[in-house]
């Protein structure tokens, strides 16, 4: 390689390096922190005829992360359970997912911090309450 050609390749990794980091960068940069190794602790759970575990995974940008919602085998049949609903700390509606008869997990998007999970019937009804604070080291 001519001294030209190495330094066009030299080069072409620096642009390559930097195009990446800034990338990176700016996604983290605007979407907002991001947080590695999230944990769920849930209250009321114990007590609940509907819910059974929640558990999240995935770091998210934007403060929050997706949690895999397991419900009773009552929660839909006996209970008639046909959405969850994500309730931030702030008060404001976060997410929500609707549930087919018979199906016993859903995953919905909980913010990082303290929300309220409700699961709702078919007339509108809040059917059972568990809160939820999802923690893990923020980034950002």
């Amino acid at each position: 390689m001519t001294g030209k050609d190495a330094n066009q390749g030299e080069n072409g990794r620096s642009r390559r390096a930097f195009l990446g980091a800034a990338a990176a960068a700016g996604l983290v940069g605007t979407s907002g922190c991001l947080t590695l190794d999230p944990k769920a602790s849930v209250s009321g759970i114990d007590d609940s005829e509907v819910f059974e575990k929640v558990s999240v995974s995935e770091p998210w940008a934007s403060g929050r992360v997706s949690a895999s919602v397991s419900l009773t085998s009552d929660a839909t049949t006996r209970y008639g359970v046909r959405k969850l609903v994500v309730i931030s700390s702030s008060g404001s509606e976060f997410d929500t997912g609707t549930v087919q008869s018979g199906q016993t997990s859903k995953k919905v998007f909980v913010p990082v911090g303290k929300s309220t999970l409700s699961a709702v019937d078919f007339d509108g009804k809040t059917v059972d309450t568990v809160s939820v604070n999802v923690s893990g080291n923020r980034i950002l």
